[in-house]
């Protein structure tokens, strides 16, 4: 772009007057550097707004239109909602629509590019124990800030007794760091992925004999609430930056996988602490567990619902933010020396996924959580409240297509498998499997009955299945467990079992652990089957080939 000051009608009387006083050359380039880059930015963005955002949105509508359908159609027919929890049903839907699209956009910006930079730059510096640490710091930093973490942790600490949020927050983000570590050393190694999540989920279900079930489904919730919108995307990349710098026919298959090894790491690492408090006699649950209380009718206003959401969601969001922008700030000053054009995108690109991430969760916390929480009580008060069975299955099918980290795998998987692998094939494999799962995870609401029943026969369906599938699909199977299990899991599901488990008089907060666990492991079979039937197609047209 031509330089606004070298065009004499461009110069304002001020900054006329301020280099003629001046008189210094650097001056004028200083002023000259700082108009273009404020310039070039505001085009930029205001561009990029108006040609991707309205793309975004309605890839987005797409998503999340059938919920308020599902949602609408239960109003009108069984469990009328009231007024007030209906409308802001609807605005907080509008919110989530508008929030995912411009997170979306600001993702595929900032937050990609930078994980990818990031991976490709460690690689590149040949330096085993520096690329393993930085890796093990960029997982613990951003856990740390995950929003989903910190809602799960505060559950955690007032169902067990045992665990307060801050130790819980630390363990799960010593897990994902771990998981960090092992996933580099895997691109640099070559190491097998098969045999990395037999070692690491076999160890935990040996420790998990000795540990309370309770605290088994915590651990393996707390795997699926550290993928959330910001540490997925930029795990994802991490490793594909990583992968990409080898060059050989198996750095492809080894660009997946990362975010399956950031559920596995904490589900070890809880599991592993929650040994050591059984061994310490400190195992157990409190006596009295809390209970919960239906909430009254919502009081819907502005500034007694909206204001206070919305500040909430700034704070927390900053909080989500701010160790990527750290992140991003010191590796760009000593790794990455990104050029001035590529870091007003990726300063962009934050923007949009920061406001974005603030409308999403101000949609969730106003419309989404209240209304689901409503519909799973009006549901388990029911005298058929079998019907919370099939109402899981739709709606695990539908949520899973809305979720934010859903959006970011199958866009990396079409990219890096050439096409081969469509987003509508994945999306569908995906619904396919979190709805069966859901639909059980209400099934064990209703019936009350331990959590082992799922995991174990799960866990070894998986594992056989890794058997007879690529590689390439199994790193992206346990991927895609990861992803299902993001905060429209956690808000409208989860929310729906917790109102369920109360309308039922169980206890919500031990029938909820679990739920997430259930979310991520169906995938992990769904996906693997989807491998299968693929490796058997190509094996078909390869034989048409040959003849």
């Amino acid at each position: 772009m031509v330089s606004l000051l070298t065009v004499a009608p461009c110069r304002t009387p001020f900054i006329k007057f301020y280099c003629k006083m001046h008189k210094n050359s650097l001056t004028l380039a200083f002023l000259d550097i700082l108009l273009c880059f404020f310039t070039d930015f505001f085009f930029f963005f205001v561009y990029n707004l108006r040609m991707n955002v309205r793309e975004s949105i309605k890839s987005t509508a797409i998503s999340v239109l059938p919920i308020c359908v599902i949602v609408l159609l239960l109003h009108v027919t069984v469990t009328p909602l009231p007024a007030s929890e209906a409308i802001a049903f609807t605005v907080g839907s509008a919110l989530v629509i508008l929030g995912l699209g411009l997170f979306l956009l600001g993702m595929n910006l900032a937050i990609m590019p930078v994980g990818s930079f990031l991976g490709a730059a460690l690689t590149r510096t040949r330096k085993i124990f520096f690329i393993l640490g930085a890796g093990a710091v960029v997982g613990f930093i951003i856990t740390v800030a995950e929003p989903n973490l910190l809602i799960l942790a505060r559950q955690a600490e007032s169902v067990t007794g045992a665990i307060t949020t801050p130790v819980m927050i630390l363990v799960v983000a010593i897990g994902v760091a771990l998981s960090v570590v092992i996933g580099l050393a895997r691109s640099i190694f070559q190491i097998s992925y098969r045999l990395i999540m037999l070692i690491m989920y076999g160890l935990a279900f040996l420790l998990a004999i000795k540990v309370h079930p309770t605290f088994v489904a915590m651990a393996f919730d707390s795997g699926g609430a550290t993928t959330g919108p910001l540490t997925v995307p930029f795990i994802i990349a991490l490793g594909i930056g990583a992968a990409s710098v080898r060059g050989d026919k198996e750095a492809h298959d080894d660009s997946f996988g990362y975010t399956g090894l950031t559920v596995a790491g904490p589900v070890l690492v809880v599991i592993a602490y929650a040994f050591i408090l059984a061994l310490q006699g400190r195992g157990g649950l409190p006596e009295q567990l809390p209970e919960t209380i239906i909430p009254p009718e919502m009081n819907l206003s502005i500034m007694g619902t909206y204001v206070p959401v919305l500040l909430q969601s700034f704070k927390n969001v900053a909080f989500s933010v701010s160790p990527f922008v750290l992140i991003l700030l010191f590796f760009n000053v000593t790794l990455l020396k990104l050029p001035p054009k590529q870091m007003r995108r990726i300063i962009i690109g934050i923007i949009y996924s920061y406001f974005g991430l603030v409308i999403f969760f101000t949609g969730t916390d106003t419309g989404f959580i209240p209304a689901a929480f409503r519909l799973g009580t009006l549901l388990g008060q029911l005298s058929y409240h079998w019907i919370l069975v099939p109402i899981g299955c739709v709606a695990g099918a539908v949520v899973v297509c809305a979720e934010p980290s859903t959006w970011a795998l199958v866009e990396q998987v079409e990219d890096l498998s050439g096409g081969n692998i469509r987003k509508s094939v994945m999306l569908v494999s995906l619904a396919i499997g979190v709805s069966l799962f859901i639909g059980l995870a209400m099934l064990r609401i209703i019936l009350g009955f331990s959590v082992w029943v799922f995991l174990i026969p799960s866990f070894i369906i998986t594992f056989i299945l890794t058997l007879f599938a690529p590689p390439l699909f199994i790193a992206i199977a346990f991927d895609s467990g990861s992803v299902a299990s993001g905060p429209m899991s956690s808000t409208f599901v989860l929310s729906l079992a917790l109102g369920a488990s109360t309308g039922l008089q169980g206890n919500p907060a031990i029938d909820a652990f679990g739920l997430i666990a259930m979310t991520s492991l169906s995938p992990l079979i769904s996906i693997q089957i989807l491998g299968i039937l693929f490796k058997k197609k190509q094996e078909k047209l390869e034989k048409k080939g040959e003849k």
